[in-house]
């Protein structure tokens, strides 16, 4: 697995134009690799730093760096596999996730069921406790911080425009099984994946 940090110029037209489409966005992201999002198992994750916005992804292969669009710069890759070894159960880790708490509700008679975010923290913080239980790790402690809502159009007519809703948590956790635990940072926790939500940074 590889860590890839790329710098973004807020100021570009096109780097402007995806981050106001979250599906855009998931476009551009993907146009640095030769497969799709699954395939590759892509996560990635935005973040503001001193004003600069960076982009981090993990994915199973390197970028392409031939595909970088003008405004998007190589900042750095890193090669993980030896890191994701030493994950041994006991280990305790600081942790930086921009997550989709959400449940299942039903719908009309004949339709999928659709995700709902939960609505208080107390209902988040449980949810994301039980992701812990079942991608081999516990919550020592945890601070739920901002909520970000991204907008998006999906081209096909039963979805048109998206709202997608992610909480951001920092906290500590304890590592309980070693194999759950390297398969949910390479898989990515929660809902909303292809969208810059469930990657797991650790310190």
């Amino acid at each position: 697995m590889y860590l890839t940090k790329l710098d973004l110029e807020q100021a570009n037209r096109r780097i402007q134009v995806s981050l106001a489409d979250c599906q855009q966005f998931h476009r551009l992201v993907m146009g640095l690799f030769e497969t799709d999002r699954k395939s590759s198992r892509v996560l990635y994750r935005l973040r503001m730093q001193d004003r600069a916005l960076a982009l981090y992804l993990y994915s199973d292969c390197p970028i392409n760096q031939a595909r970088l669009l003008p405004g998007m710069r190589f900042s750095g890759e890193r090669e993980l596999s030896g890191w994701l070894a030493h994950m041994d159960a006991g280990q305790i880790r600081r942790f930086d996730l921009m997550a989709a708490p959400t449940k299942k509700v039903a719908v009309e008679a004949g339709r999928n069921s659709r995700r709902q975010t939960l609505r208080t923290q107390e209902e988040r913080l449980a949810w994301l406790c039980r992701k812990g239980e079942q991608n081999g790790f516990q919550i020592i402690s945890c601070q739920e911080l901002e909520c970000h809502q991204q907008r998006g159009y999906h081209k096909e007519a039963s979805i048109g425009r998206m709202y997608i809703t992610g909480y951001h948590y920092q906290g500590i956790l304890r590592i309980t099984d070693s194999a759950r635990f390297c398969r949910a940072v390479q898989e990515g926790i929660g809902a909303g994946k292809a969208y810059g939500l469930g990657m797991l940074l650790l310190r």
